[in-house]
């Protein structure tokens, strides 16, 4: 019973730090490389626009809109 007492509020207090950034940030965490900031400064893109140059394909990846950027240049 100890443990799952511990667990419960170890859990918790996870959650409640996990809100709190986002409630102070204001917004999530982006998750998507090809909007992510510092994945740029890294120099990381998208893969899906890294095979399109790769392949010199006209279609290019536009923050990872890969499919909606295709079909509207077609």
């Amino acid at each position: 019973m100890k443990l799952f007492i511990v667990t419960f509020v170890a859990l918790v207090l996870c959650i409640a730090g996990l809100g709190i950034r986002i409630w102070i940030k204001g917004e999530f965490i982006e998750t998507e490389t090809g909007r992510n900031k510092n994945m740029k400064k890294l120099g990381i893109n998208c893969v899906k626009n890294e095979e399109m140059e790769q392949h010199n394909s006209s279609c290019a990846c536009s923050g990872c809109s890969f499919f909606s950027a295709c079909s509207k240049k077609s």
